[in-house]
């Protein structure tokens, strides 16, 4: 565990952590790049892709909102708050644009739904079993918010790039954008807490990076 006091060395941090995670990665993302050529050129498919994004992303707003509800509640805290859930608006107009008719978030709406949801379920249960009572409960909902960030990175801009490279007219720049904001922003508020660690870091990727590739495996066979 380790404390920095500088946001420019916060960035050293994260730059490497984000090498080490795309390398840990290089595997699945042949696979993902399949699934999402699959989906996009497929309307109906896709608006459920979107609303199973935009399920997620409303969930992730909703766990903040949950746990993170007290008089000392702070404007960063705020902020991410009211951008996710901006995500999960976004993701639910461009899923009832694909699919053109309303969506909601019930299974044949969405894209292998059980295990989308299951994964926001069993990354915040592992996560807490492991932390147990060492770390406070905004702690542990930044960590939670930092690994669920390492993978929106990861995954929206393999889905940016399937989007221009098929031509398709959605963008994900300002979700990317903020994404990015939020990954850094949490970065150097665990480090200025002296909670930010290493080991920690890493455990937490591999439980998350299992759970994703049963997601990944689940929609696969949705997709067909």
């Amino acid at each position: 565990m380790f404390k920095i006091g500088d946001k420019r060395l916060d960035g050293s941090w994260l730059d490497g952590a984000q090498a080490r995670f795309e390398k840990d990665n290089d595997a699945l993302v042949l696979q993902t790049r399949a699934l999402l050529a699959r989906i996009v050129p497929d309307a109906p498919l896709h608006g459920r892709f979107i609303n199973t994004l935009s399920l997620l992303e409303h969930m992730g707003s909703h766990k903040i909102m949950a746990t993170q509800h007290g008089a000392a509640i702070d404007q960063a805290t705020l902020k991410h708050i009211a951008e996710e859930g901006h995500h999960a608006y976004f993701m639910k107009r461009q899923a009832e644009k694909a699919a053109q008719r309303p969506l909601e978030y019930r299974p044949p709406d969405l894209l292998a739904a059980a295990a989308a949801r299951m994964y926001f379920q069993r990354l915040e249960s592992s996560l807490v079993r492991m932390l147990a009572a060492q770390l406070s409960a905004h702690a542990a909902y930044l960590y939670m918010s930092l690994i669920v960030e390492f993978r929106a990175l990861w995954f929206y801009r393999l889905y940016q790039h399937t989007l221009k490279r098929l031509g398709h007219a959605m963008s994900l720049k300002r979700v990317l954008g903020e994404e990015q904001s939020h990954l850094g922003d949490i970065a150097h508020r665990l480090a200025m807490g002296g909670e930010l660690s290493n080991a920690r870091v890493t455990a937490f990727l591999e439980v998350e990076k299992r759970l994703y590739e049963r997601v990944l495996v689940a929609m696969q066979r949705a997709a067909g």
